[in-house]
């Protein structure tokens, strides 16, 4: 079930006056009713190349329209068969000017901001566990691209295209040796992580609020092996989210922390400026003395830092 609520049209039923006169002009105080006009709204996702990707990275949308004020006038939900047949929508608006924004995959894990502000610089989308006091449900987020429109309707039928952006960061970590690590230790429990100072929400402008959150990614144990994996994305990092992957051993305080922008500088090949930008990191703990080496999973770089305290 998609939590981003949808919310219909704020002016329906607000009906204009009638008048039964055949000469309108003999109406007093009475506004004919806009032109209404049809809009053809095509999209597209290329991605960090040429070629349109939207079928494979997009599987549903939810589209909203603010008039000139700022108002949301209008939104929709458009399906996944609705994007396959037609690769956008159609919409009726009366004339005049509109802005759009458009969220993709936005799912269980995406919640929007009250959109009836009439400030649309304002509203911005997170995980549902943001607008609440409880962290722990922060596993990660939807992989969301967004895609926004200046729209001037007029009298007729008018074509335009929204291009998405990715709002998203696809993360994948390992960490290997944990097992043998703490084997035969007397203070020992499974292995957890967190993400400290991660971004946590995006203004309805693709911009990564500054405000931060703690991350709960979830962990699975690779079959026969000394080997977990999380598989998760966050929203896009910069200067404001100086995110840190913390390990811990049944406490609230890590027994080893990385910090991941200065990671990410030392590995040029990571680039978290593209769309589909990947943030690889895998963490090796060697023997029982608790050396680690950190490395870019499955490429020939690495770095290692001996003597970590472990208590």
């Amino acid at each position: 079930m998609r939590k981003n609520l949808l919310l219909t049209c704020l002016f329906a039923g607000t009906a204009l006056s009638s008048c039964i006169r055949a000469d309108l002009s003999d109406c007093q105080g009475h506004e004919p009713e806009p032109e209404e006009t049809r809009q053809l709204i095509y999209f597209r996702y290329t991605g960090d190349g040429t070629s349109d990707l939207l079928a494979d990275k997009i599987k549903f949308a939810d589209l909203y329209v603010f008039d000139e004020n700022e108002q949301l006038v209008q939104s929709k939900g458009i399906s996944a068969e609705e994007l396959a047949a037609t690769h956008g929508t159609t919409l009726q608006l009366p004339a005049g000017n509109y802005r759009l924004v458009c969220l993709a995959n936005a799912g269980e894990r995406t919640q929007t901001s009250d959109l009836g502000t009439g400030d649309i610089n304002n509203m911005y989308f997170a995980h549902p566990a943001y607008f609440t006091e409880d962290e722990t449900s922060l596993t990660g987020n939807d992989p969301v691209y967004h895609g926004a429109l200046t729209l001037q309707a007029e009298e007729g039928t008018s074509r335009d295209t929204i291009d998405f952006h990715a709002s998203h960061l696809n993360v994948y970590l390992e960490i290997a040796g944990y097992d043998t690590m703490i084997a035969g230790r007397s203070a020992s429990a499974p292995l957890s992580v967190t993400l400290e100072n991660a971004p946590c929400r995006v203004f309805f402008d693709n911009r990564v609020c500054p405000s931060t959150r703690t991350y709960h990614p979830e962990l699975r144990k690779e079959g026969g092996q000394d080997l977990y994996i999380g598989q998760f994305n966050t929203y896009r990092l910069d200067e404001n989210h100086p995110m840190q992957v913390c390990l811990h051993n049944g406490g609230a305080d890590p027994f080893y922390t990385l910090n991941v922008m200065e990671f990410v500088s030392t590995h040029p090949e990571i680039d978290l400026s593209k769309e589909e930008a990947d943030l690889p990191i895998r963490i090796e703990f060697r023997g029982k003395d608790v050396n680690v080496s950190i490395t870019v999973p499955k490429w020939d770089i690495e770095e290692v830092f001996p003597d970590i305290d472990f208590e």
